[in-house]
């Protein structure tokens, strides 16, 4: 029998793990930036609601989407010249091996495409693909700790005309 997205249905429930891939706008392939323990996508809209009075006390008749979006933050393991490059919204020179220099804040925002792939042992293995992210300065670094350190980024998700979205989410089932 095929799993299925139908509830209730416990093939639907998920131990979530995956692999990151980032594209520069510049780059032709995806990179692989490591493993990505937080990954979490919110949704926002702000609606412009109507309330009519015509029963004598103003009651909402009404209310449509004014605006939508939404933000994408993502916490990395892995310190690399790429995933320190996006923290620190600065291009990483690598051109003398065995030495990284990036210059703290030198864009303003760095946008990239992000596909996240489910490396996960239990439910479906979920892809989420977005092709424009806009990383803005609102990245946390935590390179010195009792824990492991990490990188945590936050951008915007760019709307996408042509496809009418914001990005894609599939998943795969042959493995539950």
């Amino acid at each position: 029998m095929p799993v299925t997205l139908i509830s209730p249905n416990t093939d639907n429930y998920i131990v979530g793990k995956g692999i990151c891939y980032i594209k520069l706008l510049a780059d032709a392939d995806y990179v692989d930036v490591g493993n990505v323990p937080e990954f979490e996508t919110t949704p926002n809209i702000d609606k412009l609601d109507h309330f009519s009075s015509r029963a004598g006390v103003a009651s909402k008749d009404k209310s449509i989407a004014k605006t939508k979006g939404m933000t994408l933050r993502m916490v990395m393991e892995e310190f690399t010249a790429r995933n320190l490059g996006l923290a620190l919204l600065g291009t990483p020179d690598v051109s003398n091996p065995g030495n990284v220099t990036i210059p703290i804040f030198q864009d303003n925002s760095v946008t990239c495409a992000v596909k996240l792939v489910g490396t996960n042992e239990v439910g479906p293995k979920w892809t989420y693909e977005f092709p424009q992210v806009e990383f803005l300065p609102s990245s946390a670094l935590n390179p010195i700790s009792d824990e492991w350190g990490q990188i945590e980024i936050t951008g915007d998700i760019l709307f996408q005309e042509e496809s009418d979205s914001f990005g894609t989410a599939s998943a795969d089932f042959s493995a539950t």
